[in-house]
This record gives C-alpha cells, sequence and structure tokens, in this order.
C-alpha cells in the first residue's frame, strides 16, 4: 500500500510541472506579443515633425501622404489618431484650400469633442484669413467706398484752403 502511494505521488507532481511549464510558456509567448495600435499612425508623426521644421516644407506632399493615410486607415478599419485631420486641415489652409481645411478641422471636433474649443479657434482664425484673402483679391474699384468720418477732414481741409 505504501509503494502504491509513492507511486502516484510523483505522476502527480509530474503532471502539476507540465501544466504550470505550459502556462509558463503561454504567458511567456503572450507578453512578446505586440499589442494592437489603437490608432493608424502612418506617416502623421513625420508630417507633423516637418511641419514644424518648415524647411522649405513641401505641403503638397505632406497633405497627399496623409491622404493615403487616411484611405489605408479606411481599408483596415482603423481610426485615425487626434490631431490628424485637424493637421491636414492646417496644411490645406496654408496651401490656400480653404474648403477642404474647414471641413478636415469640423471632422477633428465631431471625432474628438474634446478638441472642440480648439478647433473653433482654429475654424474662426481660418474664417478671418479666407475673408482677409477675398478683399486682398477684389479689385480697386470693387472695394466698399471709404466711410464718411474719413472723408470729412478732406473736405475740412478743402474749405479752410
Amino acid at each position: 500500500m505504501l509503494n502504491n502511494l509513492a507511486m502516484v505521488r510523483p505522476v502527480a507532481l509530474g503532471r502539476a510541472g507540465r501544466i504550470l511549464a505550459v502556462a509558463a510558456l503561454a504567458g511567456a509567448l503572450t507578453a512578446c506579443a505586440q499589442p494592437k495600435s489603437m490608432y493608424s499612425w502612418q506617416s502623421y508623426q513625420p508630417s507633423v515633425y516637418a511641419y514644424l521644421k518648415d524647411d522649405g516644407a513641401d505641403y503638397a506632399a505632406q497633405t497627399l501622404a496623409m491622404e493615403k493615410n487616411i484611405e489605408t486607415a479606411r481599408a483596415t478599419n482603423a481610426e485615425l489618431p487626434p490631431g490628424f485631420r485637424a493637421h491636414l486641415g492646417m496644411l490645406y489652409l496654408k496651401m490656400g484650400e480653404g474648403a477642404k481645411g474647414v471641413e478636415q478641422l469640423e471632422g477633428e471636433k465631431a471625432a474628438f469633442p474634446e478638441s472642440k474649443p480648439f478647433m473653433d479657434f482654429l475654424l474662426r482664425n481660418a474664417s478671418k484669413t479666407a475673408e482677409n484673402a477675398s478683399q486682398a483679391a477684389q479689385p480697386e474699384a470693387a472695394k466698399p467706398a471709404a466711410p464718411a468720418s474719413q472723408a470729412a477732414p478732406e473736405q475740412a481741409t478743402k474749405k479752410g484752403a
């Protein structure tokens, strides 16, 4: 009887040891696996760096690379990172494509509601920039006449002369 108990115990420890070894191996392999990224970063970070560095940055090339990122993210069903749309919108605004820029800023605001105050600020500035650009593009004849308060001093000097 003692011999039977002695035989059962090493077999039980052997099974437990094997199970423990398999569990440890599975845990080690799982720990080495890379977690899936929450966002599709791709060329976003290099694009931001190039924009901030401003070494004669080619905004058209940056927007093209970022548009490719959008297509890749859509194809893989991945999310764009925070700030991606805002950065693309700023690039569009720098290139004079106001409608596309505003669309991207609105998209950033919709995707990340916490960015709403900053996106509203950028949108206000974008509309001011667009107004200034359109006024500068108007010919002199199409510009509105000067207000009467500015014309009055000229008339006063003529009367006094």
